[in-house]
């Protein structure tokens, strides 16, 4: 029966390769006079630390002797059952009469009393049916499914049939079954002892541990094989560098400020809007701090399960302790920051698994435990919404706002991003019209703009980047990228060069409005079907008088076309919704409605059911406030094109036949604009 002793081979080895490794972590195994004796010179020596280390070790080796012998025993029996690949064949009474005991190929029979089952042992070398490879090591044994005491009694008649004496004839041996309930007496012991040593070592180890656990990431760590950015490698954001840096230097050297009797900030929070570098100034942080930097996300505390939260707040807090000097970093920390009395929610007081997790975290901040060494540094583009006590001195003592970049700033990123890609001309041959191109962008908006120019030179199999290709990625960031199938009719074309005109005429007239930057009849991406692109400034303020005129201004492609074609269609529908807004804005947030006077309150905007701090008469005073101011823009956009409706057809016929127009051709067409040139910025040569 070659796999059996396979099967015991298998098991002598892996015995042998388990006894070992046990050995190698606890040599105590194998040379255990050795390890007495070393431990009886250690307690001679007097080493207490020694005295106490040998008894642990001698606790722990029997533990792991057991937990072997153990895992071999089951390991051993899997091996067996699957090597000795054990099948059973049933034969029937008929294939028992002709191929076996007619043939005398039958050694011995055995069964069990009250089994329906009997053992056929035939002779070595027999001639019977032909038994499959996979129960060779059954193949002088066959099974049948019958009453013993019936296959007696039919085994008697066939032997007198045959002629078989009586003293040669075949008799059924009766096993017991305490053979069997020994093996299962066995199997149990074995399983309760290996249940035993589970319990026993689980019991040691809180199984909930790991979910309580903090799992941040090594921010230090993590950049030492990815290049580093350093503070000089971030363009613009002056004043967060110079703030942030103050944390930096305190870690560095903190005795300079010690001296001074100067407390550095336990924490500061980075606020703003998305996209303008928060988080990559973070891992400038990480890079020159040279300290530990824990990582972790505000929505990783967040559980439906109580109290992990707050567990892994405390399991955080416990290791940066450790760690000190270190960084914690909670990026978004909104997810577990929101205010407390408007978080809206419809259990008790501090019954909310958030509110657990942010009072945990205002202790671990600012509580009992001296936390001196570890600063706090979160992110958020949501700061309006955190808890006041959150932000109270002691805790995130500095907000450093990240604001969208200015005009210079701009420059800046264009140019850093610029430097990473290859250009057909010097770089600073577009800084001014990209960045006046751009307000309102962000640094990630920027970095999207400099990627897509380079991928549409590569889509072109270009060498180099080209203005070109620059204005194609402006163009798809800011308007969308233009359709290659155009569907739309030549009336629908027509109509909707009229409404850009309308646009393009009543800004051009009027004195208090963008400079052009160009129109176009190109469908976009953006469910745009033609647009009139302005180059708006980096203006803060503005007089009622230059809101009026933007109203104007939008409501210019509503009056030419009601003048044109006496019609209206729904192509003015974000230019309606913008004038809305531009109206209550002025009524009820500026202060410059005459129904409200000087009042300001929240727009409120998709907040219908919110409870509104005015009454409804004077809501109603604002509405038809707001209808009359809209009115007299309409009035005043379709004023100036029936004027100079001249003009708008020249401009509608010129555009129909280029589809695009810059601010000199249109100059070009209708003359300068009668209050002077408008701020503008040449365009790049095309």
């Amino acid at each position: 029966m070659p796999k059996i002793y396979l099967a015991q081979q298998w098991a002598v080895i892996l015995f042998h390769h388990l006894w070992l490794q046990s050995a190698s972590r606890n040599p105590r195994i194998l040379f255990s006079h050795t390890a007495s004796n070393k431990s009886n010179n250690n307690q001679q020596a007097g080493g207490k630390e020694s005295n106490s280390q040998n008894e642990e070790a001698e606790n722990k080796g029997p533990e792991e002797n057991w937990g072997t012998l153990i895992m071999v025993a089951i390991v051993t029996g899997i091996l067996f059952n699957m090597l000795s690949g054990r099948k059973l064949e049933y034969i029937t009474w008929q294939q028992f009469l002709n191929d076996y005991l007619k043939k005398g190929e039958v050694k011995a029979l055995y069964s069990r009393k009250g089994v329906n089952l009997v053992e056929v042992h035939l002779h070595t070398g027999h001639t019977g049916t032909k038994q499959s490879s996979s129960s060779q090591i059954y193949r002088n044994v066959v099974f049948m499914e019958i009453d013993p005491e019936e296959l007696e009694r039919k085994i008697q008649e066939a032997e007198q049939k045959l002629g078989i004496a009586v003293s040669d004839s075949l008799q059924i041996t009766w096993r017991s079954a305490i053979n069997e309930s020994y093996v299962r007496l066995a199997f149990l012991l074995i399983l309760g002892i290996f249940m035993m040593y589970m319990w026993k070592s689980i019991s040691k180890v809180n199984p909930f541990e790991t979910l309580f656990k903090a799992s941040y990431t090594r921010g230090d760590q993590a950049i030492s094989s990815a290049p580093k950015i350093k503070f000089k490698d971030i363009a613009g954001m002056k004043e967060a560098k110079v703030e942030i840096k103050e944390y930096v230097e305190y870690l560095k050297n903190p005795s300079r400020f010690q001296n001074l009797g100067a407390k550095i900030p336990r924490g500061a929070l980075l606020l703003g809007p998305p996209g303008c570098g928060k988080t990559l100034l973070a891992k400038a942080v990480a890079a020159e701090s040279d300290v530990p930097f824990l990582v972790m996300a505000g929505s990783d505390f967040v559980e439906m399960i109580g109290g992990l939260g707050a567990g892994r707040v405390r399991s955080l807090f416990k290791d940066a302790r450790n760690l000190k000097p270190c960084i914690i970093y909670i990026d978004e920390i909104d997810a577990i920051g929101r205010s407390r009395a408007a978080s809206g929610s419809s259990l008790p007081s501090g019954a909310d698994e958030s509110e657990h997790t942010l009072n945990q975290l205002l202790v671990e901040m600012d509580g009992m435990t001296d936390n001196s060494g570890v600063i706090l540094l979160a992110s958020t583009n949501r700061a309006e919404v955190l808890d006041k006590a959150l932000l109270r001195p002691g805790r995130l003592d500095r907000h450093i706002a990240i604001d969208l970049p200015t005009l210079a700033e701009r420059k800046e990123l264009f140019e850093m991003y610029l430097k990473k890609i290859s250009m057909d001309k010097p770089i600073t041959d577009h800084l001014d019209f990209l960045a006046q191109s751009t307000p309102g962008k962000s640094g990630a908006d920027i970095a999207n703009i400099c990627n897509e120019a380079a991928l549409n030179a590569a889509r072109e199999s270009s060498d180099t980047v080209k203005e070109t290709h620059l204005m194609y990625a402006l163009d798809r960031i800011l308007v969308g990228q233009a359709k290659q199938t155009n569907t739309i009719s030549k009336q629908e074309k027509r109509t909707i060069a009229y409404h850009e005109c309308g646009h393009v005429l009543v800004g051009w007239l009027l004195e208090h409005t963008d400079a052009l930057l160009k129109v176009s009849l190109i469908p976009r991406t953006s469910a745009a079907l033609g647009f009139a692109q302005y180059l708006p400034s980096d203006k803060k303020l503005y007089s009622k008088e230059e809101l009026f005129q933007r109203m104007c201004m939008l409501l210019g492609g509503r009056a030419a076309e009601t003048i044109v074609f006496n019609r209206i269609t729904t192509g003015a529908q974000d230019d309606l919704d913008k004038v809305r807004q531009l109206a209550y804005n002025q009524i009820k947030t500026y202060g410059m409605g005459e129904s409200v006077g000087i009042l300001s309150f929240p727009s409120n905007e998709g907040e219908e059911y919110q409870v509104k701090p005015y009454s409804k008469q004077l809501q109603q005073k604002m509405d038809m406030e707001a209808q009359q101011m809209i009115a007299n823009a309409y009035k005043k956009a379709e004023q100036l094109i029936l004027t100079n409706r001249n003009k708008l057809d020249e401009l509608c016929k010129l555009l129909l036949t280029k589809e695009e127009m810059s601010y000199d051709e249109v100059k070009a067409v209708i003359g300068p604009p009668p209050h002077g040139e408008k701020k503008k910025v040449d365009m790049l040569n095309i």
